[in-house]
Formats: structure tokens, C-alpha cells, sequence
């Protein structure tokens, strides 16, 4: 039986904790890694098609579940419909829900507006996007990740997978003990970068991804603020729902 089956067939259990997460992981993996293969031999069509097979994969699907339902900080978190999946029995419920669904007919929620501090005593706003959205996020991401890591600087470390803030540290000891007598480190932020994001911009970049439209719906699907929704023409939510 090949990892594809199996994966299907482990989601049928009636018991979450008897899934077998190693087949499903591996079959989401391999998938991945040739995504990034053809966009490395600039296969476009090829590209696609995998990128297709993964947004409709069962086995991006319960990953995804688990993930925002079990594994993330946010998972606690509800959006706007108050829903959360806490309890084995409700995540394979929802993946049962969610693998008759579409996802390129999904249509967004609005996101939940929420305020954390930042260091400098200011707020910083959070969209929390429903739990369903948020899955389907997910599966939007392992699919388009792949591709765009072709295409990043090695020296670049940002909410890359398998990258973290040691290794950037890591590097940048390795680069100031060299022989080299002229050093600088600039350190800087963008004002409001999320805030003032451009739409016509992100979907320009990814005009051949699958789920494009399924980005334009998030991108302005607005978000709810004290029970008064806001609609949004720029910008994009940023952050974690909290713990």
C-alpha cells in the first residue's frame, strides 16, 4: 500500500490518536520536495499540478487540523464564529467536515481584531482568523512554501521553515570574526509594513499558484472590531493568535 492510501486509510479511524502522523508526514514531504525540485528545473506545469494534488490532499488536510488545532500557541484562540477544536473527537469531526469541502470554493470569514502590547509600551493589532480559515491557510502554505524557497537568500532566515532566530545569530558570529576590518550591522523595521502591504502586488507574485484566489478572498476579507466590521483594501493580518 503506498503512503497516498495509506494516509486516506489511517483517516478513516474513528479514534484521532490511532492516525498514523509518520505515513501522513512523509506523503505531505515527498510532495514538497518535488514542488521544490520542478521550480528549481523551472517546471511550471509541473509545479502546479503538485501544488493542485496537495491543496486537495487529505493528508495536508489533518496535518493542517492538527497543527492549528493541537500543536500551535493559538489554538485556543477562536475567530469570529467562537469555535475551537480542543478534543480528538472534534478535530476528527472537522476533518471529516472539511475533506467533503472544496477549498478553492471556501469562502473567508472575517478575521477577529485583537490588540497584544509591544516592548515600547504601544499595541499591536492581530486578525485571528476563524479555525476552519486558519486550516485552510495552513494548506495553502505547505503548498506555496516549497516553491518560493527556490527563490529566497540564503541569508535570509524570516519565518522560513527549518531556519530560526540561532541560526541567523550563528551567522552573523561566523561573519564578524573574519580577517575583514570593516564591519557593520544595520538594524531597522518598516513602519506599519503589514498595515500598508499592496494587494495588487502580493497577487501579481503569485498570479500562477492554484490558490491565488483563495489569497485575494483572505487579503479582503476585512475583520470584525468590538462586533463592527471593517472592510480592507491594503494590508494584511499579521501575528499569531495568542496563547
Amino acid at each position: 500500500m503506498n503512503t497516498s492510501i495509506r494516509a486516506s486509510a489511517h483517516a478513516s479511524h474513528t479514534n484521532w490518536q490511532f492516525i498514523d502522523w509518520n505515513a501522513v508526514q512523509k506523503y505531505v514531504t515527498k510532495l514538497r520536495q518535488r514542488i521544490y525540485r520542478a521550480e528549481q528545473y523551472k517546471q511550471q506545469r509541473k509545479v502546479r499540478k503538485l501544488q493542485r494534488l496537495l491543496l486537495r490532499s487529505k493528508a495536508n488536510l489533518l496535518l493542517s487540523i492538527r497543527r492549528v488545532t493541537q500543536q500551535n500557541k493559538g489554538k485556543r484562540t477562536s475567530g469570529i464564529d467562537g469555535y475551537t477544536a480542543l478534543h480528538a473527537n472534534e478535530r476528527l469531526t472537522l476533518f471529516h467536515q472539511m475533506k467533503k469541502q472544496n477549498v478553492f470554493l471556501h469562502r473567508p470569514h472575517p478575521a477577529k481584531r485583537t490588540f497584544i502590547s509591544k516592548k515600547n509600551g504601544k499595541l499591536r493589532p492581530l486578525g485571528i482568523p476563524t479555525v476552519k480559515d486558519r486550516v485552510y491557510q495552513n494548506m495553502i502554505k505547505t503548498a506555496l512554501e516549497p516553491q518560493w524557497e527556490v527563490h529566497l537568500e540564503p541569508s535570509s532566515y524570516g519565518f522560513r521553515p527549518k531556519r530560526s532566530t540561532h541560526d541567523a545569530i550563528s551567522n552573523l558570529f561566523n561573519k564578524l570574526n573574519t580577517n575583514s576590518k570593516k564591519k557593520w550591522i544595520f538594524e531597522g523595521d518598516f513602519r506599519g509594513c503589514f498595515d500598508y502591504l499592496h494587494h495588487g502586488w502580493i497577487m501579481k507574485q503569485i498570479s500562477t499558484f492554484p490558490g491565488s484566489h483563495l489569497i485575494k478572498k483572505w487579503l479582503r476579507m476585512g475583520y470584525v472590531e468590538r462586533e463592527v466590521f471593517y472592510p480592507t483594501k491594503e494590508g494584511t493580518p499579521q501575528g499569531r493568535p495568542p496563547k
